[in-house]
């Protein structure tokens, strides 16, 4: 696609740009973590650096998936399979860390000097934002069955055919030879929508 932005909106040259600095902070962010381990007092922040570290890794591989799916929307198969993975990953797991972490602050004993009750408001603020998408019940039926059967296996590992791919396989074909473009992908779409509302928790704490 075209460096410039195109009708689509799509503004490559400034989305490489994010992408660069969200891989550049997720790097720093693991330096940071490697040499704070050496510290008597990692216990005290380990929860909240991890958390935070997670949070960054979202909006890294985010963007990259997204970048290689509007860059190359002829193997929209194939980027889009593992951007309907990271998402199923990421609605599943995000909340559980969050948790964990505050758990991990909170308990007696805890030498954790983080404000608990800053992690708890962003985490209800995740938790709205992401409402949205999990209360569609038919993408989530439609995102579980790409995970299992298409992403995260290569076969359907209820039938052990190649069912699930093939479709997949030729509805993408389809989609781009009737002109479609990754921008109306609603797994696209949500994958946004998703590591929006992971940028706004970090930002709230």
């Amino acid at each position: 696609m075209a460096k410039d932005q195109n009708s689509n909106g799509w503004d490559a040259e400034r989305f490489a740009e994010g992408m660069v600095k969200a891989r550049e902070t997720v790097e720093a962010t693991a330096y940071f973590i490697v040499t704070a381990k050496k510290r008597s007092d990692w216990v005290s922040h380990r929860p909240g650096v991890e958390l935070i570290f997670y949070m960054a890794l979202i909006d890294y591989e985010t963007k990259v998936l997204v970048h290689r799916m509007l860059e190359s929307p002829e193997d929209r198969y194939v980027w889009e399979k593992y951007l309907a993975l990271h998402l199923h990953e990421v609605l599943e797991r995000t909340p559980i860390a969050i948790s964990k972490a505050i758990r991990e602050m909170t308990q007696p004993g805890s030498a954790s000097k983080a404000n608990s009750e800053h992690y708890k408001a962003a985490a209800r603020q995740l938790r709205d934002d992401l409402r949205p998408i999990r209360q569609d019940a038919d993408f989530m039926k439609a995102l579980v069955l790409i995970r299992n059967a298409v992403a995260a296996h290569h076969v359907d590992k209820k039938t052990t055919t190649m069912d699930p791919s093939i479709t997949w396989m030729l509805t993408a074909a389809t989609q781009r030879n009737r002109g479609g473009t990754p921008m109306s992908s609603q797994i696209l779409e949500y994958s946004v929508r998703a590591a929006t509302a992971v940028q706004n928790f970090a930002q709230g704490l």
